[in-house]
């Protein structure tokens, strides 16, 4: 083989790579968290659960939270709400708070609660909300998006893009301890 066949056949390698790279990258859609970041703004917020009870996020300051942002019209939002349940359901008994802010209005997130019967703080946070996922670290303001808040009031793990009860899982077990 010549050499400049050789330099086209390695060239072609190393793009196959990086693409094979990058979408790997983009499946997985995890915004890294290099260090714990403040999430004091969410902490200043109150926003009405789908019954239009006013909800301080700030009771569940000191707790393990979970906040995923999520809207009825967002189709992988949607799917993940089952997760979030199960999730909640398997970690409440170790501390860990699971609630979810609606950019969304109150009567499709109470219709969507009803039909699915789901448990877990469905608060509504509007086009506020918006805002909000920009300054705990998504920038784009993209839906779903989820954080994982530790008891100190710092953001430990966030993700742009759906989540799976494995994934929270591993989120939850590695900060937590693996359960007993």
């Amino acid at each position: 083989m010549n050499t400049s066949v050789a330099k086209l056949a390695l060239s072609v390698a190393a793009i196959l790579a990086l693409l094979f790279g990058v979408a790997v990258a983009l499946r997985h859609n995890t915004v890294p968290t290099p260090a714990p970041r403040p999430a004091a703004a969410l902490f200043t917020h109150t926003f009405n659960d789908a019954d239009g009870t006013p909800q301080p996020i700030a009771q569940w300051h000191g707790h393990w939270l979970l906040v995923n942002f999520w809207a009825t019209w967002c189709a992988p939002c949607v799917e993940e709400m089952p997760d979030l349940q199960t999730v909640r359901g398997e970690y409440a008994s170790r501390g860990v708070t699971v609630i979810a802010l609606a950019i969304d209005n109150a009567t499709a997130v109470k219709r969507f609660r009803d039909e699915l019967k789901l448990q877990l703080p469905l608060l509504i946070a509007g086009a506020d909300g918006s805002e909000l996922i920009r300054q705990l670290g998504n920038s784009s303001g993209a839906l779903p998006f989820t954080v994982l808040v530790d008891k100190s009031g710092s953001i430990v793990q966030s993700k742009l893009g759906q989540v799976r009860a494995p994934e929270l899982r591993s989120w939850l077990d590695a900060r937590l301890g693996a359960k007993s």
